[in-house]
């Protein structure tokens, strides 16, 4: 199967959290609960967790690609067993990510639940949905977003639902058109718009570049940058990003 832990805690999504024996998270409008212990038979029975959790995807050749490329590297792989890249909707991907620039990850969940429980649908007892870009710009503004602990972010998050309408245009350019589209939005630079392209839009080999992944190549990889790990860049940098985060691996 794959690490469930791993791919819902590696810092591409900010919807769940571990209570006990569960995991739980509002992805869409859907409350999902899955059973620490036994969650697979609930993903792989129900066609919309396989498509979110990626299960088509053949990882078990992108992660042996990426063995032979680095032994290092492989090591990891074998440590974290398997890190899917989650199949997220557009728009909450980038609410997301324009939430986490210069964030923690608990300041983060926690402006993100402030949005959910202000503005969004509740779609089960005390969950609520993020809103949609309708309801931010009907029900919302810059001061109340600023209210609520977003500051210079909120202008970015109405600008986002302003222009909502390029998302949908993303499926069909090229990854460098994509990344130029998507920085049409105030707040989106370069490594915000790889997330939203790699988290939303499944584009395997866009590889974000922030503080620690700059940090790593140049520990790790002197005089290479993210074309090394061509044509899993993405994958590899969920890795990498983990293993820093946790410091699983003494070599890392």
């Amino acid at each position: 199967m794959f690490n469930l832990e791993a791919t819902l805690f590696c810092g591409q999504t900010f919807a769940w959290q571990k209570d006990g024996s569960t995991y739980r998270g509002v992805i869409g409008q859907r409350l999902v609960t899955l059973d620490v212990n036994e969650p697979c038979s609930a993903i792989v029975s129900d066609p919309f967790l396989r498509h979110y959790f990626d299960l088509e995807y053949p990882y078990e050749e992108a992660e042996a690609h990426l063995a032979a490329l680095d032994p290092k590297l492989g090591e990891l792989l074998s440590v974290h067993r398997s890190i899917h890249i989650l199949n997220q909707d557009p728009w909450e991907t980038t609410l997301s990510f324009i939430t986490s620039q210069n964030n923690t990850i608990r300041r983060i969940r926690n402006l993100l639940d402030a949005l959910r429980q202000t503005y969004g649908k509740e779609v089960a007892p005390d969950h609520h949905a993020l809103p949609t870009p309708d309801e931010l710009l009907r029900e919302s503004s810059e001061d109340r977003l600023r209210a609520l602990g977003f500051g210079y972010r909120a202008e970015y998050l109405l600008d986002a639902a302003g222009k909502s309408n390029l998302l949908a245009t993303v499926s069909d350019l090229t990854d460098e058109e994509a990344l130029h589209t998507l920085q049409r939005i105030h707040g989106v630079g370069p490594k915000v718009a790889s997330c939203i392209l790699l988290f939303a839009y499944g584009r395997k080999d866009v590889f974000p570049l922030d503080t620690w992944t700059g940090r790593i190549l140049a520990s790790f990889y002197p005089g290479k940058d993210p074309s090394f790990f061509s044509p899993y860049g993405g994958i590899a940098q969920q890795h990498l990003f983990y293993a820093e985060r946790r410091k699983i691996d003494s070599h890392w």
